[in-house]
Protein backbone atom coordinates (compact mmCIF):
# COMPACT_ATOMS: atom_id res chain seq x y z
CA UNK A 1 0.00 0.00 0.00
CA UNK A 2 2.76 2.61 0.78
CA UNK A 3 4.44 1.69 -2.49
CA UNK A 4 1.28 2.27 -4.45
CA UNK A 5 0.77 5.63 -2.75
CA UNK A 6 4.30 6.79 -3.49
CA UNK A 7 3.98 5.55 -7.08
CA UNK A 8 0.89 7.72 -7.46
CA UNK A 9 2.78 10.72 -6.13
CA UNK A 10 5.55 10.10 -8.65
CA UNK A 11 3.04 10.00 -11.49
CA UNK A 12 1.50 13.26 -10.33
CA UNK A 13 4.87 15.00 -10.10
CA UNK A 14 6.14 13.57 -13.38
CA UNK A 15 5.10 13.76 -17.00
CA UNK A 16 3.18 16.97 -17.62
CA UNK A 17 4.32 18.54 -14.37
CA UNK A 18 7.93 17.79 -15.30
CA UNK A 19 7.52 19.71 -18.58
CA UNK A 20 6.02 22.63 -16.69
CA UNK A 21 9.01 22.48 -14.35
CA UNK A 22 11.48 22.50 -17.29
CA UNK A 23 9.65 25.37 -19.01
CA UNK A 24 9.72 27.36 -15.77
CA UNK A 25 13.45 26.74 -15.31
CA UNK A 26 14.37 27.71 -18.89
CA UNK A 27 12.24 30.85 -18.74
CA UNK A 28 13.62 31.80 -15.32
CA UNK A 29 17.24 31.54 -16.48
CA UNK A 30 16.56 34.10 -19.20
CA UNK A 31 14.63 36.31 -16.79
CA UNK A 32 17.59 36.26 -14.40
CA UNK A 33 19.87 37.34 -17.24
CA UNK A 34 17.85 40.47 -17.97
CA UNK A 35 17.16 41.11 -14.25
CA UNK A 36 20.90 41.59 -13.77
CA UNK A 37 21.44 43.36 -17.10
CA UNK A 38 18.62 45.96 -16.93
CA UNK A 39 20.02 47.84 -13.88
CA UNK A 40 23.53 47.68 -15.35
CA UNK A 41 22.24 49.08 -18.65
CA UNK A 42 20.45 51.86 -16.75
CA UNK A 43 23.66 52.68 -14.86
CA UNK A 44 25.40 53.28 -18.20
CA UNK A 45 23.08 56.26 -18.66
CA UNK A 46 22.67 57.51 -15.08
CA UNK A 47 23.74 56.83 -11.50
CA UNK A 48 20.52 58.26 -10.04
CA UNK A 49 18.83 55.99 -7.44
CA UNK A 50 15.44 57.27 -8.63
CA UNK A 51 16.19 56.23 -12.24
CA UNK A 52 16.92 52.69 -11.03
CA UNK A 53 13.71 52.64 -9.01
CA UNK A 54 11.70 53.76 -12.09
CA UNK A 55 12.90 50.68 -14.01
CA UNK A 56 11.93 48.39 -11.12
CA UNK A 57 8.58 50.16 -10.65
CA UNK A 58 7.76 49.75 -14.35
CA UNK A 59 8.06 45.97 -13.99
CA UNK A 60 5.86 45.91 -10.87
CA UNK A 61 3.03 48.27 -11.97
CA UNK A 62 1.37 45.75 -14.38
CA UNK A 63 0.42 43.68 -11.35
CA UNK A 64 -1.60 46.60 -10.05
CA UNK A 65 -3.15 47.47 -13.41
CA UNK A 66 -3.87 44.05 -14.93
CA UNK A 67 -3.83 41.25 -12.40
CA UNK A 68 -7.62 41.15 -11.76
CA UNK A 69 -8.46 40.91 -15.47
CA UNK A 70 -5.63 38.41 -15.97
CA UNK A 71 -7.19 36.22 -13.28
CA UNK A 72 -10.46 36.08 -15.25
CA UNK A 73 -8.54 35.13 -18.42
CA UNK A 74 -6.69 32.37 -16.54
CA UNK A 75 -9.94 30.89 -15.18
CA UNK A 76 -11.75 31.12 -18.54
CA UNK A 77 -9.07 29.83 -20.92
CA UNK A 78 -6.65 26.93 -21.20
CA UNK A 79 -3.91 27.89 -18.73
CA UNK A 80 -1.19 26.32 -20.88
CA UNK A 81 -2.06 28.58 -23.80
CA UNK A 82 -2.07 31.66 -21.58
CA UNK A 83 1.50 30.79 -20.56
CA UNK A 84 2.52 30.16 -24.16
CA UNK A 85 1.18 33.52 -25.40
CA UNK A 86 2.83 35.31 -22.48
CA UNK A 87 6.16 33.77 -23.50
CA UNK A 88 5.62 34.74 -27.13
CA UNK A 89 4.86 38.35 -26.15
CA UNK A 90 7.97 38.63 -23.97
CA UNK A 91 10.05 37.10 -26.75
CA UNK A 92 8.88 39.89 -29.09
CA UNK A 93 9.66 42.61 -26.53
CA UNK A 94 13.20 41.35 -25.97
CA UNK A 95 13.88 41.02 -29.70
CA UNK A 96 12.79 44.66 -30.07
CA UNK A 97 14.97 45.79 -27.15
CA UNK A 98 17.96 43.92 -28.56
CA UNK A 99 17.54 45.66 -31.91
CA UNK A 100 17.29 49.06 -30.20
CA UNK A 101 20.47 48.43 -28.20
CA UNK A 102 22.37 47.33 -31.30
CA UNK A 103 21.25 50.32 -33.36
CA UNK A 104 21.72 52.96 -30.62
CA UNK A 105 24.36 55.49 -31.64
CA UNK A 106 24.95 56.79 -28.11
CA UNK A 107 23.79 55.80 -24.63
CA UNK A 108 20.68 53.70 -24.30
CA UNK A 109 17.58 55.81 -23.71
CA UNK A 110 16.21 55.23 -20.20
CA UNK A 111 12.67 55.42 -21.58
CA UNK A 112 13.33 52.26 -23.62
CA UNK A 113 14.23 50.38 -20.46
CA UNK A 114 11.15 51.59 -18.60
CA UNK A 115 8.83 50.59 -21.48
CA UNK A 116 10.55 47.22 -21.91
CA UNK A 117 10.39 46.53 -18.16
CA UNK A 118 6.66 47.38 -18.20
CA UNK A 119 5.86 45.09 -21.13
CA UNK A 120 7.91 42.25 -19.66
CA UNK A 121 5.97 42.78 -16.44
CA UNK A 122 2.68 42.44 -18.35
CA UNK A 123 3.81 39.09 -19.74
CA UNK A 124 4.92 37.96 -16.30
CA UNK A 125 1.50 38.76 -14.80
CA UNK A 126 -0.26 36.37 -17.20
CA UNK A 127 2.45 33.70 -17.10
CA UNK A 128 2.80 33.57 -13.31
CA UNK A 129 -0.93 33.52 -12.61
CA UNK A 130 -1.51 30.78 -15.17
CA UNK A 131 1.47 28.68 -14.00
CA UNK A 132 0.52 28.90 -10.32
CA UNK A 133 -3.12 28.07 -11.08
CA UNK A 134 -2.09 25.14 -13.31
CA UNK A 135 -0.16 23.25 -10.61
CA UNK A 136 -3.29 21.62 -9.09
CA UNK A 137 -4.24 20.50 -12.63
CA UNK A 138 -1.19 18.20 -12.59
CA UNK A 139 -0.87 17.42 -8.86
CA UNK A 140 -3.47 16.19 -6.36
CA UNK A 141 -4.58 18.66 -3.68
CA UNK A 142 -2.97 16.57 -0.97
CA UNK A 143 -0.95 19.11 1.10
CA UNK A 144 2.28 17.10 0.84
CA UNK A 145 2.06 16.77 -2.96
CA UNK A 146 1.15 20.44 -3.41
CA UNK A 147 3.97 21.58 -1.12
CA UNK A 148 6.48 19.40 -2.97
CA UNK A 149 5.30 20.62 -6.39
CA UNK A 150 5.31 24.27 -5.27
CA UNK A 151 8.73 23.83 -3.72
CA UNK A 152 10.18 22.45 -6.95
CA UNK A 153 8.64 25.20 -9.09
CA UNK A 154 9.87 27.92 -6.73
CA UNK A 155 13.32 26.31 -6.61
CA UNK A 156 13.39 26.28 -10.44
CA UNK A 157 12.40 29.96 -10.53
CA UNK A 158 14.99 30.90 -7.93
CA UNK A 159 17.78 28.87 -9.53
CA UNK A 160 17.08 30.39 -12.91
CA UNK A 161 16.33 33.96 -11.88
CA UNK A 162 18.92 34.30 -9.12
CA UNK A 163 21.57 31.58 -9.42
CA UNK A 164 22.24 30.78 -13.08
CA UNK A 165 20.75 33.78 -14.89
CA UNK A 166 22.35 36.78 -13.10
CA UNK A 167 26.02 35.70 -13.26
CA UNK A 168 25.58 34.67 -16.89
CA UNK A 169 23.69 37.89 -17.67
CA UNK A 170 26.22 40.18 -16.00
CA UNK A 171 29.13 38.31 -17.59
CA UNK A 172 27.55 38.53 -21.06
CA UNK A 173 26.77 42.20 -20.41
CA UNK A 174 30.48 42.79 -19.83
CA UNK A 175 31.21 41.20 -23.23
CA UNK A 176 28.47 43.04 -25.14
CA UNK A 177 25.47 44.73 -23.57
CA UNK A 178 22.83 43.23 -25.92
CA UNK A 179 23.75 39.58 -25.25
CA UNK A 180 21.72 39.01 -22.03
CA UNK A 181 18.55 40.29 -23.70
CA UNK A 182 19.05 38.17 -26.81
CA UNK A 183 19.62 35.13 -24.59
CA UNK A 184 16.46 35.88 -22.64
CA UNK A 185 14.46 36.09 -25.89
CA UNK A 186 15.65 32.59 -26.83
CA UNK A 187 14.75 31.25 -23.38
CA UNK A 188 11.16 32.51 -23.71
CA UNK A 189 10.88 30.87 -27.14
CA UNK A 190 12.10 27.55 -25.69
CA UNK A 191 9.75 27.82 -22.70
CA UNK A 192 6.77 28.49 -24.97
CA UNK A 193 7.53 25.41 -27.07
CA UNK A 194 7.82 23.22 -23.96
CA UNK A 195 4.47 24.47 -22.66
CA UNK A 196 2.85 23.90 -26.05
CA UNK A 197 3.99 20.27 -25.90
CA UNK A 198 2.11 19.59 -22.64
CA UNK A 199 -1.00 17.51 -23.20
CA UNK A 200 -3.98 17.95 -20.93
CA UNK A 201 -6.92 15.74 -19.96
CA UNK A 202 -8.89 18.77 -18.85
CA UNK A 203 -12.14 19.39 -20.66
CA UNK A 204 -12.48 22.70 -22.50
CA UNK A 205 -13.62 25.44 -20.15
CA UNK A 206 -17.17 26.05 -21.18
CA UNK A 207 -19.72 27.77 -19.05
CA UNK A 208 -22.74 25.60 -18.38
CA UNK A 209 -25.96 26.42 -20.01
CA UNK A 210 -26.74 29.89 -18.72
CA UNK A 211 -25.16 33.08 -20.01
CA UNK A 212 -21.54 33.72 -19.11
CA UNK A 213 -20.99 36.10 -16.20
CA UNK A 214 -19.54 39.52 -16.95
CA UNK A 215 -15.84 40.12 -16.38
CA UNK A 216 -16.72 42.55 -13.61
CA UNK A 217 -18.87 40.03 -11.72
CA UNK A 218 -16.17 37.35 -12.02
CA UNK A 219 -13.57 39.77 -10.67
CA UNK A 220 -15.86 40.68 -7.77
CA UNK A 221 -16.37 36.97 -7.01
CA UNK A 222 -12.62 36.43 -6.68
CA UNK A 223 -12.16 39.54 -4.51
CA UNK A 224 -15.02 38.49 -2.21
CA UNK A 225 -13.48 35.05 -1.79
CA UNK A 226 -10.14 36.59 -0.85
CA UNK A 227 -11.44 39.13 1.64
CA UNK A 228 -14.17 36.84 2.98
CA UNK A 229 -11.61 34.31 4.19
CA UNK A 230 -9.65 35.49 7.24
CA UNK A 231 -6.60 33.35 6.50
CA UNK A 232 -6.31 34.40 2.85
CA UNK A 233 -6.82 38.03 3.85
CA UNK A 234 -4.01 37.88 6.42
CA UNK A 235 -1.66 36.08 4.03
CA UNK A 236 -2.20 38.75 1.37
CA UNK A 237 -1.60 41.60 3.82
CA UNK A 238 1.59 40.11 5.24
CA UNK A 239 2.89 39.32 1.76
CA UNK A 240 2.16 42.89 0.62
CA UNK A 241 4.16 44.40 3.48
CA UNK A 242 6.91 41.87 2.80
CA UNK A 243 6.97 42.94 -0.84
CA UNK A 244 7.41 46.60 0.16
CA UNK A 245 10.60 45.63 2.01
CA UNK A 246 11.85 43.12 -0.58
CA UNK A 247 11.41 45.52 -3.51
CA UNK A 248 13.09 48.37 -1.64
CA UNK A 249 16.02 45.99 -1.07
CA UNK A 250 16.19 44.78 -4.68
CA UNK A 251 15.76 48.23 -6.24
CA UNK A 252 18.87 49.50 -4.46
CA UNK A 253 20.94 46.30 -4.65
CA UNK A 254 22.98 47.32 -7.71
CA UNK A 255 23.83 50.61 -5.96
CA UNK A 256 24.69 48.86 -2.69
CA UNK A 257 26.93 46.40 -4.54
CA UNK A 258 28.85 49.12 -6.41
CA UNK A 259 29.01 52.04 -3.97
CA UNK A 260 29.02 50.36 -0.54
CA UNK A 261 30.48 46.90 -1.14
CA UNK A 262 32.77 47.99 -4.00
CA UNK A 263 31.86 45.04 -6.24
CA UNK A 264 32.25 44.99 -10.05
CA UNK A 265 29.32 44.27 -12.40
CA UNK A 266 29.91 40.53 -12.13
CA UNK A 267 29.85 40.79 -8.33
CA UNK A 268 26.32 42.18 -8.45
CA UNK A 269 25.26 39.07 -10.37
CA UNK A 270 26.95 36.89 -7.76
CA UNK A 271 24.98 38.59 -4.99
CA UNK A 272 21.78 37.63 -6.80
CA UNK A 273 23.18 34.14 -7.24
CA UNK A 274 23.75 33.90 -3.49
CA UNK A 275 20.02 34.45 -3.02
CA UNK A 276 19.31 31.46 -5.24
CA UNK A 277 21.67 29.19 -3.29
CA UNK A 278 19.45 29.76 -0.27
CA UNK A 279 16.26 29.70 -2.34
CA UNK A 280 17.09 26.24 -3.68
CA UNK A 281 17.43 24.90 -0.14
CA UNK A 282 14.33 26.76 1.04
CA UNK A 283 12.22 25.58 -1.89
CA UNK A 284 13.18 21.93 -1.59
CA UNK A 285 13.01 21.84 2.23
CA UNK A 286 9.77 23.82 2.64
CA UNK A 287 7.45 20.80 2.55
CA UNK A 288 9.44 18.93 5.21
CA UNK A 289 9.85 22.09 7.31
CA UNK A 290 6.14 22.85 7.17
CA UNK A 291 5.25 19.29 8.20
CA UNK A 292 7.70 19.29 11.10
CA UNK A 293 7.30 22.82 12.50
CA UNK A 294 3.95 23.85 11.02
CA UNK A 295 3.20 26.34 8.23
CA UNK A 296 2.70 29.23 10.65
CA UNK A 297 6.09 28.75 12.28
CA UNK A 298 7.84 28.56 8.90
CA UNK A 299 6.07 31.69 7.68
CA UNK A 300 6.50 33.92 10.75
CA UNK A 301 10.06 32.83 11.56
CA UNK A 302 10.90 33.32 7.90
CA UNK A 303 9.49 36.85 7.85
CA UNK A 304 11.40 37.88 10.99
CA UNK A 305 14.57 36.17 9.74
CA UNK A 306 14.43 37.98 6.39
CA UNK A 307 13.97 41.26 8.29
CA UNK A 308 17.07 40.54 10.36
CA UNK A 309 19.11 39.65 7.26
CA UNK A 310 18.10 42.86 5.43
CA UNK A 311 18.91 44.87 8.57
CA UNK A 312 22.42 43.38 8.64
CA UNK A 313 22.85 44.27 4.93
CA UNK A 314 22.26 47.90 5.86
CA UNK A 315 24.63 47.86 8.84
CA UNK A 316 27.63 45.78 7.72
CA UNK A 317 29.58 46.86 4.61
CA UNK A 318 31.29 43.54 3.92
CA UNK A 319 30.83 41.53 0.72
CA UNK A 320 31.08 38.12 2.44
CA UNK A 321 28.55 39.08 5.12
CA UNK A 322 26.28 40.46 2.38
CA UNK A 323 26.50 37.17 0.47
CA UNK A 324 25.61 35.20 3.63
CA UNK A 325 22.61 37.45 4.26
CA UNK A 326 21.44 37.05 0.67
CA UNK A 327 21.63 33.25 1.07
CA UNK A 328 19.57 33.45 4.26
CA UNK A 329 17.08 35.81 2.62
CA UNK A 330 16.63 33.49 -0.36
CA UNK A 331 16.04 30.42 1.82
CA UNK A 332 13.50 32.01 4.13
CA UNK A 333 11.58 33.96 1.48
CA UNK A 334 11.26 30.85 -0.68
CA UNK A 335 10.04 28.70 2.20
CA UNK A 336 7.42 31.37 2.98
CA UNK A 337 6.30 31.49 -0.64
CA UNK A 338 5.84 27.71 -0.80
CA UNK A 339 3.79 27.69 2.41
CA UNK A 340 1.55 30.54 1.21
CA UNK A 341 1.01 28.98 -2.24
CA UNK A 342 0.16 25.59 -0.74
CA UNK A 343 -2.33 27.02 1.74
CA UNK A 344 -4.04 29.03 -1.00
CA UNK A 345 -4.32 26.02 -3.34
CA UNK A 346 -5.81 23.94 -0.50
CA UNK A 347 -8.40 26.56 0.45
CA UNK A 348 -9.60 27.89 -2.92
CA UNK A 349 -11.76 25.86 -5.39
CA UNK A 350 -10.10 25.24 -8.76
CA UNK A 351 -12.66 27.23 -10.76
CA UNK A 352 -11.87 30.31 -8.63
CA UNK A 353 -8.13 29.83 -8.19
CA UNK A 354 -6.99 32.19 -10.95
CA UNK A 355 -9.23 35.03 -9.75
CA UNK A 356 -8.45 34.62 -6.04
CA UNK A 357 -4.75 34.34 -6.85
CA UNK A 358 -4.93 37.47 -9.03
CA UNK A 359 -6.75 39.45 -6.32
CA UNK A 360 -4.16 38.30 -3.79
CA UNK A 361 -1.30 39.17 -6.14
CA UNK A 362 -2.80 42.61 -6.70
CA UNK A 363 -2.69 43.28 -2.96
CA UNK A 364 0.82 41.83 -2.71
CA UNK A 365 2.30 43.49 -5.78
CA UNK A 366 0.84 46.89 -4.87
CA UNK A 367 3.66 46.93 -2.34
CA UNK A 368 6.27 46.66 -5.11
CA UNK A 369 6.07 50.19 -6.57
CA UNK A 370 5.76 51.58 -3.03
CA UNK A 371 8.89 49.73 -1.93
CA UNK A 372 10.87 50.73 -5.04
CA UNK A 373 9.90 54.39 -4.59
CA UNK A 374 10.63 54.40 -0.84
CA UNK A 375 13.98 52.73 -1.43
CA UNK A 376 14.92 55.39 -3.97
CA UNK A 377 13.72 58.27 -1.76
CA UNK A 378 15.54 57.03 1.37
CA UNK A 379 18.74 56.38 -0.60
CA UNK A 380 18.56 59.85 -2.19
CA UNK A 381 17.77 61.76 1.02
CA UNK A 382 20.07 59.81 3.35
CA UNK A 383 22.16 56.85 2.16
CA UNK A 384 21.50 53.57 0.39
CA UNK A 385 21.99 51.64 3.68
CA UNK A 386 19.10 53.53 5.32
CA UNK A 387 16.59 51.88 2.98
CA UNK A 388 17.86 48.46 4.14
CA UNK A 389 17.61 49.31 7.83
CA UNK A 390 14.05 50.60 7.40
CA UNK A 391 12.99 47.50 5.40
CA UNK A 392 14.49 45.12 7.97
CA UNK A 393 12.76 46.78 10.92
CA UNK A 394 9.43 46.73 9.02
CA UNK A 395 9.57 42.95 8.45
CA UNK A 396 10.40 42.17 12.08
CA UNK A 397 7.42 44.27 13.20
CA UNK A 398 5.14 42.52 10.67
CA UNK A 399 6.05 39.10 12.10
CA UNK A 400 5.24 40.27 15.63
CA UNK A 401 1.95 41.98 14.74
CA UNK A 402 0.56 39.05 12.68
CA UNK A 403 1.61 36.26 15.04
CA UNK A 404 -1.90 35.89 16.56
CA UNK A 405 -3.48 35.36 13.12
CA UNK A 406 -0.87 33.21 11.38
CA UNK A 407 0.54 30.93 14.09
CA UNK A 408 0.19 27.15 13.71
CA UNK A 409 -2.92 27.01 15.84
CA UNK A 410 -4.71 29.70 13.82
CA UNK A 411 -3.84 27.99 10.53
CA UNK A 412 -4.92 24.52 11.69
CA UNK A 413 -8.53 25.15 10.62
CA UNK A 414 -7.68 27.28 7.56
CA UNK A 415 -8.77 24.69 5.00
CA UNK A 416 -12.21 24.35 6.66
CA UNK A 417 -12.90 28.09 6.83
CA UNK A 418 -15.69 29.24 4.49
CA UNK A 419 -15.64 32.38 2.40
CA UNK A 420 -17.51 35.35 3.81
Amino acid sequence: MPTKESDDAKVKLGGRFHRLFCATLVSAIGTGMHAAALPLLALQSTSSPMALSFVVMAAEIPWVLLSLHAGVVVDRLDRRRVMMWADLGRFAVLVGLTVLILTATAQVNLLWLVVAAFLLGVGQVFFDLAAQSAIPDFVSRDPRNLATANGRIVAAESNGEDFVGPPVGSALFGVWNFLPFAGNALSFAASGLLILSIRTDAKPKETSEGPRKSVRSEIVEGIRWLFGNRTLRALATVSCLGNVAATAQFAMLALLAKEVLGLPDFGFGLLLAATAVGATVGGLAAAAGSKRFGPGAVMLAGKAGVGLAILVLGLVANAWVAAAMMILTGALMTAEKVVVSTLRQQIVPDELLGRVLSASRLVVMAGGPVGAALGGVLATLFAVQVSYVAAGVLLILVALVFYPVLNNRALASATDEPAG
